[in-house]
């Protein structure tokens, strides 16, 4: 290899924390119902193919120079309307994570400022206008900003998790109803897609196949890891069923417009008997948004200076400023669903981290003759395997708009 330990450690680290975000918060309520074993075979197999696309989108990137992005190479790939796509997919993407990282991200906020006599929307405007401001003055403050909020997210999973493991009941994780997991399937695409940062992760290994085929598989292996035991963590401790049940915080999210986060670092507290669950709730869950939060915010800031041309002066950042959070956060003020949100934002991860890694790979290989000394193995079947495994998301999502996939009722009783 041409790069060193540390700088493939650093690229594993990247990709971890790419993948650890406010999705993760979601998970135990949104997989409840199939239980944690069900759970699990979602866990391992959605991984395993987002696994695969993203080292398609590598075999893809390293056809072509460093700091190509991924515009450039559906360009490239499936010309111009895929460039088209591509571009609409990736700011809808984006937008969908930022609507669920501001509505996450307040609801914790709220709670803080309700003891300080403000309304819950004024934490909205507190947290837009801190980070608007962060994103404003640059990478630098945004790196700082950043590696605080990091320190924060380990100390409060750490202390979670001290505290909870003693806890958790193996009768609790022998619920068993894999009917319910099909509607989850959309989020865990979405909690591990790290591929838009493939071709900056190229360019920091200079693009060393091999190291990058290490910081891919460890990087996203670790997230499964930490999903998994979050996931024991919740439901070995919160019974599924009942009125202060998973499945009754998922039903009163969506059509109560409650915060499941809140409810459920209070319901982890009430539980336990232990007040100090709460702060320690609280601060993953607040960390765990917020780096997620920030790092999409400068995505996407970056995104539409390059993408439209503007120019980084102070009229052209406080222009660029309300294209990045002016809309997320209308969307929360008169939409404010977190999990809908996050289900939104994997339709559009399936399209782009899924489809099209595919849809390059074969053009690129097949059509065009592309080769870079590295190719996925595979072949042709492995491409259309992953290809209809996008689809098929994308059809479980449909279904579940259309009401078609069994979905569990907060009175209902669903295991018998």
């Amino acid at each position: 290899m041409t790069v060193s330990i540390n700088r493939i450690l650093g690229g594993v680290l990247l990709v971890t924390g790419t993948c650890i975000g406010a999705g993760m918060l979601a998970l135990p309520v949104s997989s409840a119902a199939a239980g944690f074993y069900p759970s699990l075979g979602a866990f391992i197999f959605c991984w395993i193919m987002m696994m695969i696309s993203a080292f398609f989108m590598l075999e893809v990137s390293l056809w072509y120079p460093q700091e190509t992005n991924l515009i450039t190479m559906a360009r490239e790939t499936l010309g111009k309307g895929g460039e088209i796509i591509a571009w609409g997919t990736y700011v809808l993407f984006l937008y969908a994570l930022l609507t669920a990282y501001t509505a996450g991200a307040t609801g914790i906020i709220a709670k803080f400022l309700a003891y300080l006599g403000y309304q819950e929307k004024a934490s909205i405007w507190v947290l837009v206008s801190i980070f608007a401001t962060i994103v404003f003055l640059g990478a630098k403050w945004v790196d700082w900003a950043n590696r605080l909020l990091i320190i924060g997210l380990a100390g409060g999973y750490m202390m979670l998790v001290s505290n909870v493991v003693p806890e958790v009941s193996h009768d609790l994780l022998t619920v068993n109803a894999p009917k319910f997991i099909w509607t989850t399937i959309p989020l865990l695409v979405t909690s591990f897609g790290f591929h838009l940062l493939i071709p900056s992760l190229r360019n920091y290994l200079k693009g060393d196949s091999r190291a990058l085929r290490i910081a891919i598989f460890i990087g996203s292996t670790l997230p499964l890891i930490i999903y998994l035991l979050w996931e024991m963590l919740v439901l070995g401790v919160i019974p599924v069923e009942g009125e202060q049940g998973l499945v009754a915080m998922q039903y009163a999210e969506r059509f109560e417009g409650k915060q499941a986060v809140i409810e459920l670092t209070q319901l982890l507290s009430h539980i336990l008997h232990n007040q100090k669950i709460t702060f320690f709730a609280r601060l993953f869950g607040l960390c765990a948004i917020l780096t997620s939060f920030i790092g999409v915010a400068l995505g996407l800031f970056d995104f539409f200076s390059d993408g439209f041309q503007i120019k980084k002066s102070i009229m052209g950042k406080l222009g660029l400023s309300l294209m990045t959070f002016l809309p997320p956060t209308l969307l929360v003020l008169y939409y404010p669903s977190f999990m809908m949100a996050l289900h939104y934002a994997g339709f559009f991860a399936v399209i782009l981290l899924v489809i099209f890694p595919a849809m390059m790979v074969w053009s690129g290989r097949y059509r065009l003759g592309q080769n870079s000394g590295y190719q996925v193995i595979g072949g042709k079947a492995l491409v259309l395997f992953s290809l209809l495994f996008g689809l098929g998301v994308i059809g479980l999502e449909v279904m579940e708009r259309m009401g078609k996939l069994p979905t569990p009722l907060a009175n209902q009783h669903l295991f018998e």
